[in-house]
């Protein structure tokens, strides 16, 4: 397998030996140096999202695990929606591939405690104010309207690579080992980078950082080798891309795998 790949060559290892957690630097993209450049970093952020929200308002393809787990329909799941194969936005319109862990299925009912509208009006409020906008005032809004669930995600190559490592996570999701949740982007021709993919596995708290770490272990031990960001929902729902307007950070750590030391790099982004 190529080592750009989710796994590195000749690895033969699937699990971390040792993660070390690094501070990074204050979380801020560089100052635009003129209107130019601001708008550039607002035109792409916005891009992002609007993309981002495209999928999301398209039809999903969903696995809910049930306890006793049904190998059958996972298996014939898997077969029928394999990432590298399935067409984004296609004749059925498909925005993402998603699987749940059968804990997950009893507490649906607590996503309504989420209020996302009044985050985003809040939000609206606060750029409307003058008020210096910083991750912690971010984070303090999510907290104050219950949205804490947060994501790892990855990008990865299409074809084997991405179906490889999708598999192996919806699987560990499905067992219940890997989050509560994960998802994975369909088959784009419009997108022609080298790694046109993304999978996003999910945890309930931005802000429990042994959940965030246990759940970056758990991906690791899959065999996933991807650079990754950890990124809390709140920054999705708000807009808050890469080359945002705010010069934020989009995400809150970044994780590294060193296939030499066969160990984890965290670096903490704020």
């Amino acid at each position: 397998m190529a080592s750009s790949g989710p796994v590195c060559k000749d690895d033969g290892v699937k699990s971390v030996a040792q993660s070390e957690i690094h501070c990074g630097g204050g979380g801020l993209l560089p100052s635009a140096s003129n209107a130019n450049q601001r708008d550039g970093f607002q035109y792409h952020a916005e891009r992002l999202a609007a993309y981002a929200l495209e999928n999301d308002m398209a039809k999903w393809l969903t696995f809910k695990a049930s306890d006793p787990p049904d190998d059958k329909a996972f298996e014939d799941f898997l077969q029928r929606n394999s990432p590298s194969t399935t067409e984004r936005l296609g004749s059925d319109g498909i925005g993402w591939v998603c699987v749940r862990a059968p804990h997950r299925l009893h507490s649906d009912e607590d996503e309504d405690k989420d209020d996302v509208e009044g985050l985003e009006d809040a939000w609206e409020d606060l750029q409307s104010s003058g008020k210096t906008i910083n991750v912690d005032v971010v984070l303090d809004l999510a907290s104050e309207y219950k949205v804490l669930c947060g994501k790892w995600h990855l990008h990865v190559g299409t074809g084997f690579k991405i179906d490889h490592a999708w598999e192996g996570i919806a699987r560990a999701v499905v067992a219940g080992r890997c989050g509560h949740s994960a998802k994975v982007s369909p088959f784009d021709s419009n997108r022609t980078g080298r790694k046109p993919h993304v999978i996003c596995v999910y945890n309930d708290d931005c802000t429990d950082l042994d959940s965030i770490f246990e759940l970056e272990a758990s991906i690791r031990e899959v065999g996933i080798k991807c650079h990754m960001m950890y990124k809390p929902d709140a920054f999705t729902y708000l807009g808050i891309y890469s080359k945002n307007r705010w010069g934020l950070v989009p995400a809150l750590y970044r994780s590294v795998y060193d296939c030499r030391q066969r160990k984890t790099r965290i670096t903490k982004l704020y």
